[in-house]
């Protein structure tokens, strides 16, 4: 039996993270993303509100999937974290943009927490099979 070994992924195509984190940790055919947030691979927060930064935190998602050799159809749990109970309508509906065709949808919870810096709206996490 070969062991498994632990792989960092770092894709340029999203915001280097800050601190000794991992974009995302491949373990096998496992892969555990870091939360992604609304801002571009320069670090630069989108305009748009609520709507834009789910959009952009899940265009960072799928990029870092995709470095890993996974995409957003084999993600099978996802975390998000909102910063107002309110906008999960909005969440829901660019959630489901991305989500609602696969056959069978990730599980998620969503959790409101507080905004952590820069004016986060949303933050995205993920498991995923490779």
């Amino acid at each position: 039996m070969s062991e498994k070994k632990i792989e960092k992924i770092y894709t340029p195509l999203v915001a280097k993270p800050n601190h000794n984190v991992s974009q995302a940790v491949r373990y096998g055919d496992l892969l555990f993303v870091a939360g992604q947030v609304g801002e571009t691979a320069d670090e630069k927060l989108v305009e748009g509100g609520m709507e834009a930064q789910v959009e952009q935190a899940i265009l960072n998602l799928k990029s870092v999937l995709e470095a890993a050799g996974s995409s957003l159809d084999k993600v099978l749990a996802c975390q998000c974290f909102i910063a107002n109970m309110e906008d999960i309508k909005v969440m829901n509906k660019v959630y489901d943009k991305y989500f609602s065709d696969m056959p069978v949808g990730p599980a998620r919870y969503s959790l409101v927490a507080s905004p952590v810096a820069k004016g986060y709206l949303f933050e995205i996490s993920a498991f995923a099979a490779v």
